[in-house]
This record gives structure tokens, sequence and C-alpha cells, in this order.
């Protein structure tokens, strides 16, 4: 079968892979940026909430600082009487240490010992303190049962035994959330008065000070932030996304408008604008496998114009090319919408005629001959008279694309050599 593959359609094909390439590419970018602005706004959003937790934790640890302090006060004083009445009461836990009065008279008001453990524990409890702090002295071995640590105490606690010296957590309770906060307490010469007979030394690690903050608002905070995050990381993210297609569009706009472009080059001939022989012949081919499914008729015709080397060498090559073109035009002007028009090489020329019998076929071309007599071609020197010789031949079944151009270039060889400016036909 005759080929023709011009290297315009290796270009349409590398323009083609360099689109598929700026998509693909435009992609992997578009995921690289989504990845970096995603994670610079998860860094963002973590150092948040880091520097909030750090902020609780501060907060925490200042509360802790200055009950220690109030603790050390207290002790060192051998504990603080204070009148007795039903708020108070007196503390049975520390009637039962020797050497220690947990209620004594004066000015016939009796006053009741509060250490450092209830203090802490009733000053927690105040009604004059929110509900955002809270703290408790706990022990594993704790002389008030009340003083019992809860599980994340418990396990805080027996951390300190390991060496560990503070811990804290979050947790939700009752739909709230708060900040656990707790810090071992060391045994000093003021605390062995009422620990001593627990059996406890200077030094030893006796309990801890648990403290617990509120954290609604700063859970709600951050929620904040984190929506806040992802609406601005999504957002800009569909902004640059944006501006990628956008300017990407333009790109690969331009890409399609040049393959476009080498398509046209590469299917019509660049004088005429007919197809050229590679089209041609692939036109014929399809025409072919039609016409074995539909049983339809299918004629061609090559064309060849008289005596042209001769119009060259006396007008110019310029002066031929005018003659291609309106040559070209004429066969055009002749021929349906449906017949197919190629520049087969110089100055021959194929005619695809489908649904065309041999008859129809040979009217046609003696319809372009005629014109060509009774009208000569224009050109920028003048008329020239011109003429052409054609073989016009139908296809016969199972006939192969080179077997059908075969037979008609010997019907238009027999043309131009029994005089030329003729037009012959044979089914």
């Amino acid at each position: 079968m005759l080929q023709y593959k011009p290297s315009l359609v290796g270009h349409i094909d590398r323009i083609e892979t360099a689109k598929n390439s700026v998509r693909k590419y435009l992609g992997i970018i578009s995921i690289i940026i989504s990845l970096v602005i995603s994670s610079i706004f998860f860094a963002f959003q973590y150092n948040i909430s880091k520097a909030y937790k750090i902020n609780l934790y501060n907060e925490a640890k200042t509360f802790f600082s200055e009950i220690v302090i109030v603790r050390k006060w207290i002790a060192q004083h051998g504990g603080v009487y204070v009148p007795l009445d039903k708020t108070t009461g007196n503390n049975p836990y520390l009637e039962k240490i020797d050497g220690i009065k947990s209620k004594i008279i004066c000015d016939n008001k009796e006053f009741v010992l509060k250490n450092p453990s209830l203090v802490t524990k009733e000053l927690s409890e105040s009604p004059f303190r929110t509900d955002k702090v809270r703290y408790k002295m706990t022990s594993l071995n704790p002389i008030n049962p009340h003083n019992k640590p809860d599980e994340f105490e418990k396990y805080a606690l027996m951390q300190f035994e390991k060496g560990v010296s503070e811990s804290s957590t979050f947790e939700k309770r009752d739909d709230k959330d708060y900040f656990r906060y707790i810090s071992h307490l060391v045994v000093d010469e003021s605390c062995m008065i009422c620990h001593a007979q627990q059996g406890y030394k200077v030094g030893d690690i006796r309990g801890g000070i648990s403290v617990t903050l509120q954290a609604s608002d700063f859970m709600t905070e951050i929620n904040k932030a984190k929506i806040f995050m992802v609406i601005s990381g999504l957002g800009v993210i569909a902004l640059i996304m944006a501006s990628i297609w956008y300017i990407s569009r333009f790109f690969i706009r331009d890409l399609h408008n040049a393959q476009e472009a080498l398509a046209l080059m590469a299917s019509t001939d660049f004088l005429t604008g007919l197809a050229n022989r590679m089209t041609g012949i692939q036109a014929l081919t399809k025409e072919l496998n039609r016409m074995s499914r539909k049983k339809t008729p299918l004629s061609i015709a090559l064309i060849d114009l008289d005596y042209f080397k001769k119009i060259n060498d006396m007008y110019g090559h310029n002066v031929g090319d005018e003659i291609l073109k309106n040559f070209s035009t004429i066969i055009l002007n002749n021929i349906r919408n449906y017949d197919i028009a190629c520049r087969y090489g110089g100055e021959e020329f194929l005619l695809i005629m489908p649904q065309t019998s041999i008859e129809d076929a040979v009217l046609i071309l003696n319809r372009i001959l005629e014109h060509l007599k009774l009208k000569p071609i224009l050109t920028s020197k003048g008329n020239v008279q011109t003429s052409m010789s054609a073989g016009v031949v139908m296809a016969q079944e199972a006939e192969n694309v080179d077997a059908l151009v075969d037979r008609a270039d010997s019907l238009l060889y027999r043309a131009k050599g029994d005089g030329r400016s003729r037009v012959y036909g044979d089914i």
C-alpha cells in the first residue's frame, strides 16, 4: 500500500505528548503545592495548639507553686486556728495525732486547728472560688480519705515513685473539658509533725497537689482556629489551583492551536489547499472499506495537467504555482461536497468519488476538461490555455488502494499517450 508520513505528523504527536505532559506536571505541581500549604497550615495550627497548652500548663504550675508556698507557710507555723462553726467543724484526723491540739479555747471561744492539707481542701471548695480552678492534696497513703486519688492522680503518684516530677493531661467530664496538672510534694521537717506516724522521712515523696483548670474555652478557641486554618488553607489552595489552571489554559490552548495548525499542514497541500497525498490515500482506504460494507459504487480519477513542464519553462514556476492553485479551484467548483480532491504529486491530482458509477465519474471529469477548454486560466502574466488528461476507474470487490490507483494510472498513461486532453474511463 502507498504510504506517506511527513515529518509534520511527528511534530503533531510531540505536541500532543507535550500537552499531556503539561497536564501531568501541572497536576503534580498542584499536589505538591497543596501538600506544602497543608503542611504549613498544619504546622501553624499545631504551634497555636501547643501555645495554648503551654499557657494552660504554666497557669496550672503557677497555681501549684502558690499553693505550695501557702502550705509551707501554714506548716512552718504548725497550722492555723480558726473559730469553730458549722462550716469548718473539727478535724477528727488531727485529734488522733499525739502532740497536736486540734481544738483550743480562747476568750471563751472554741478554735480548731487547720493543717495545710485541710486548708488546701477548704480553699479549693470555697464558695468564693469559681469552677475555673480546683486543686487538691492527694496521696497513695492519705490520712484523710477525702484525699484519695482518682485514676489520673493515682497513675501520676506511682510515676513520682519512679522519679517523674509532674504529669498533665486533658480530660472531659460532664461535657466540659479540663486540663489536669499534678506535681509531687517532698517531705520536709514541717511535714513530720503530721506524717511521721505514717513512716515518712525527710526527702520522701508523700503525695502531690492536683490542679484542675477548666479548658472548655481553650478547646473552643482551638476548634475555631482549626476551622479557620482549614478554610484559609482550602481558600489559598483553591486560589493557587485556579491561578495555575487559568495560566495553563492559555498555554495548553496555544499548544492546541499549534497542534491544529500542524495537523492542517500535515493533511493539506500547502500550495493548493487540497488534501495532500497522505490524506488522500487514507481517505481512499476508508472509502474502500465503506464500499465493502455497504456495497455502494466507488470511482476514482488520476488527473494530470498537460505540458505543465513547458508552462513552467515558458512562464516560470510562479505562474506554474498560480495555475496549480486555480486548477484546484476549478476541480472543487465542479465536484460534489462529498467528493474528495487531493494533490497527488507535482501536477497530478487524485479525485475520490464515493457512491459514483464509472459513467457518472467520467461525466464529472469531462465537465472539468470542458471548463479548461472553454476558459484559459488567468495568471499574473496573462491568460494561459491549459488542458488535462485523466484516467477514471471504478473500484472492484476486495480491490486494495495500490491496485485501484495503478489501474487509474494506466488509463491516465494511455490518455496522455493518445494525444492528451482527454478522459479515459473503465470499470
